[in-house]
């Protein structure tokens, strides 16, 4: 990863979020929103996910020409969509363990994913290693992502 034109490009690794060791932050908010505006260049797949780790995660992806859907630690083949982008703005909200995407192509017109995921049970008693359910941006397969923005803000309970 790399600090260029006041973003961060982060180089693809791995096949999807389960293997590309997501950039992730530590959230102590029970409530809480997060949004992003990637690029995608090469053969990459990038996005926004909630990250516990490599076998408990759930997010939302873009490739240059489809979205990916992951929940439970794997991607849902059959949710694909072709949507050709280059660049996209993601929204998580988890309000309570409630957690739903967004995503828009220009910021300002939003479509909302059409599954909520329920996240409670993202935790030790379920994955083991006395970890947290975390924020995460991944870049996946051949190519790069470009973070150009990324805001965090808590919600009222």
């Amino acid at each position: 990863m790399r600090y260029e034109n006041r973003s961060l490009v982060i180089e693809g690794k791995g096949t999807s979020v389960a293997d590309a060791s997501p950039l992730t932050m530590l959230v102590g908010d029970h409530s809480y929103e997060a949004s992003a505006v990637i690029d995608i260049s090469g053969e990459a797949q990038g996005g926004l996910v909630l990250f516990y780790n490599e076998r408990g995660f759930c997010g939302l992806g873009f490739s240059s020409r489809q979205m990916f859907t992951y929940n439970y630690g794997e991607e849902h083949a059959w949710m694909r969509q072709t949507i050709p982008t280059r660049t996209v703005h993601l929204r998580v909200t988890n309000r309570s363990h409630v957690v739903t995407f967004h995503y828009s192509h220009d910021g300002t017109h939003w479509t909302q994913h059409p599954w909520q995921m329920e996240v409670s049970g993202f935790h030790h008693n379920v994955f083991g290693g006395f970890l947290s359910l975390k924020i995460g941006i991944y870049s996946a397969g051949r190519g790069e992502i470009t973070v150009r923005k990324f805001e965090y803000r808590a919600l009222a309970v």
